[in-house]
């Protein structure tokens, strides 16, 4: 059971539910109000649009989330392999490809790529649904074989589970924070970076209140921590390895764009959005500039530490030499 205070100015009940938890829908906060599942000050409510007070006390467990699993359909789709065996396949995600199917995008996806790697039933592979939220880097209970996700643009390591087994256990790593993940980001450079060692990041993330495709650091918000070290600059870029110590929507985005650091191609968060080579004058990298580089996982069965590394993309490279950067790994 999840207990959580109201403040000054409070908005409505569905309302305040999604902002804390925004990895659940506020339409399905207000089913999950009006089923009565929602208490406030010990008494249950059926309005998703009740009004809290400042003090108010609302207590609640998190929705369950069903994915539609039994409509998936198998697909043929090349994804690059970093590790495989019969419990565990870590992929090289491309850019552009989306984590499982939903609006826009029915197929096509990494959940439909795993099914035909499979050719398993979903049952078997689907397990336990609702879990903390990560980044479109958040857990992805609820869809067969996924343990966390990526942006659509963001490239590189992601962890897939064979079975229900394994699937549990490496949801319960990353809700204890077990799971090394580190990612590279090309920023705009700002003095607020750190110039020697490592930067922790620590500042609540929560949804902007107008503006609902993107997140804010606020008070108030879920605890977020990111570790940053540059390890290429110029005067008006840099390099960074960031390294996700929690896994909130957009985390790493919203944590750079709070430093001064926004992402180049992210104009949702500041960043500068086109740069043209000297050639041709292509479009170098049309989307945010994030790679998921390294991932650290135990293995859910064998225990054994698992590593994947996720080749740098010729793009991401080519980005980084036009703007002077020397990548050095």
């Amino acid at each position: 059971m999840i207990r959580l205070v109201a403040e000054t100015g409070a908005p409505r009940l569905d309302r305040f539910l999604a902002d804390r938890f925004s990895e659940v829908p506020r339409a399905r906060w207000d089913i999950h109000v009006r089923a009565e599942l929602v208490k406030v000050n010990g008494q249950p409510v059926s309005k998703g649009g009740t009004k809290l007070r400042p003090g108010d006390v609302v207590e609640t467990d998190l929705p369950v989330i069903t994915a539609p699993a039994a409509h998936l359909e198998a697909e043929d789709l090349e994804l690059p392999t970093l590790f495989e065996d019969g419990h565990l396949w870590i992929v090289d995600k491309p850019s552009g490809m989306v984590v499982h199917p939903g609006p826009g995008h029915a197929g096509g996806t990494v959940v439909n790529a795993l099914l035909h790697r499979l050719q398993t039933p979903v049952a078997a592979i689907a397990g336990e649904e609702g879990s903390e939220g990560e980044d479109a880097e958040e857990l992805a209970s609820g869809w067969p074989g996924l343990v966390h996700r990526l942006d659509r643009y963001t490239t590189g390591c992601l962890c897939l589970a064979k079975t229900a087994e394994a699937q549990r256990g490496i949801q319960a790593q990353f809700k204890a924070r077990t799971v090394e993940k580190r990612y590279l980001a090309l920023v705009r450079h700002s003095p607020r970076l750190p110039t020697l060692g490592s930067l922790l990041v620590d500042e609540p993330i929560a949804r902007h209140k107008q503006d609902r495709l993107r997140m804010v650091v606020a008070a108030g918000g879920r605890p977020a921590q990111t570790r940053l070290r540059v390890l290429a600059r110029t005067t008006s870029a840099a390099l960074v390895e960031c390294e996700l110590l929690t896994g909130r929507t957009h985390q790493i985005r919203v944590h750079l764009a709070h430093l001064r650091a926004p992402l180049m191609g992210d104009p949702l968060y500041g960043g500068p959005g086109r740069w043209k080579d000297t050639a041709g004058g292509a479009l170098l990298l049309p989307h945010p500039a994030l790679h998921a580089w390294k991932l650290s996982v135990d293995h859910p069965v064998t225990g054994l530490r698992i590593h994947g590394e996720a080749p740098i993309p010729d793009a991401f490279r080519a980005l980084a030499a036009s703007l002077g950067l020397e990548i050095p790994l």
